[in-house]
């Protein structure tokens, strides 16, 4: 009673050892039970890195998407001279006349989040395609219906 043949003991070990490295695996990359949900810093700063990446591909339906409703009316009424003059209509084609060439190429790096209630404030640096040095901006957000906006994207 209680002996198990040597085979038997390698084939538990073996298995045990097996499941231990699937168990640190899992927990290493935040998958499984392990999984913990993204914080709200984490959020907000995804959605100033999904914002800048679509204006440094040319997406400027989603880059118009990520602002607030005030936002893209600001945008819309501040250029509204250039609009006119250009046949321009709403915050995708001004952006894309306005900002397109300027955030083409360009590569952004989050250096500080941090929010209070539901505002946010990602401080980053932005390396333009053929600038030297780069550019520290303020990008400021809220939330609005549980997704992070972003309400002043720190152009000037």
């Amino acid at each position: 009673m209680g002996y198990l043949d040597p085979h038997t003991r390698r084939r538990i070990a073996a298995s045990l050892l097996v499941i231990g490295v699937v168990v640190a695996v899992l927990a290493i990359a935040d998958l499984g039970p392990f999984a913990d949900p993204p914080t709200q810093e984490e959020r907000a700063q995804e959605t100033v890195e999904e914002f800048f990446a679509a204006g440094a591909e040319g997406d400027f339906e989603t880059f118009c998407g990520l602002l607030t409703r005030p936002a893209r009316e600001s945008i819309e009424v501040r250029a509204g001279a250039l609009a006119a003059e250009q046949d321009l209509e709403g915050c995708t084609e001004i952006l894309t006349a306005l900002v397109g060439e300027q955030l083409e190429g360009s590569e952004l790096t989050v250096v500080l989040t941090s929010v209070s209630g539901d505002r946010a404030r990602v401080e980053t640096e932005l390396k333009v395609k053929g600038e030297a040095g780069r550019e520290q901006r303020s990008v400021l957000l809220q939330l609005a219906d549980g997704e992070w906006r972003i309400y002043d994207p720190g152009f000037g």
